[in-house]
């Protein structure tokens, strides 16, 4: 790979992973006024939308974790403000990285041609961010102590990682049945968008 297309390729991380940070700055700020329940259930549907895209534009599988990446080291700046609780910031950061991995890992399957494949993906890769997510809350309990409300009782894990994943993962089945037809005809990526784009979600995210 020359060192022009892994500029771009670079550009594309940069652009889509600020994409997701500013729907995290944004919208993720409008939803602490909503149930978490509903809030977990309508930002993971719109990650995928933006890691399925950038997967179509890099044309790289791992590249949907650099995204990931990105969009997370945008949430940290929230780390910068004074008062502001440590976890409150990586708790964040972590669930983007999780849902990330889980994208790249079943990426193969929504780029197939089986329906049931992408119907059956969207509740697979809910529960399967969700699961990692408990796992990391156990540990961060027993390393810090900090316990939440996830893991204070198994019913509360259980309708965490199965009822929400379910709920969230037809929303997201929808989302991977609709996004092929959902393309911006005539548009052109120029790497200058990259810079804009960050620039706006680091901004969003520091004055939210």
């Amino acid at each position: 790979m020359d060192k022009k297309r892994i500029l771009r390729m670079a550009a594309m991380i940069v652009f889509y992973g600020s994409l997701w940070g500013a729907a995290e700055a944004t919208l993720g700020y409008l939803m602490h006024f909503l149930p978490p329940a509903i809030a977990g259930m309508t930002m993971f549907p719109i990650a995928v939308f933006i890691l399925i895209k950038a997967g179509k534009a890099t044309g790289s599988r791992a590249s949907l974790i650099a995204v990931g990446l990105v969009a997370a080291g945008i949430k940290a700046v929230d780390l910068l403000i004074p008062g502001m609780m440590v976890f409150k910031t990586i708790n964040p950061m972590i669930s983007i990285v999780l849902e990330s991995l889980v994208v790249a890992a079943a990426y193969p399957v929504l780029r197939g041609t089986s329906v049931w494949g992408r119907i059956l993906a969207g509740p697979g890769m809910s529960m399967g961010w969700r699961s990692g997510y408990i796992i990391y809350m156990l540990m961060q309990y027993l390393v810090a102590g900090s316990m939440t409300k996830f893991i204070s009782t198994p019913y509360l894990s259980f309708e965490f990682i199965v009822l929400g994943g379910l709920a969230g993962g037809l929303i997201v089945s929808g989302v991977l049945m609709a996004e092929p037809r959902l393309r911006a005809s005539g548009w052109k990526f120029r790497p200058a968008y990259a810079v804009a784009v960050l620039a706006a979600a680091l901004c969003l995210q520091f004055l939210l």
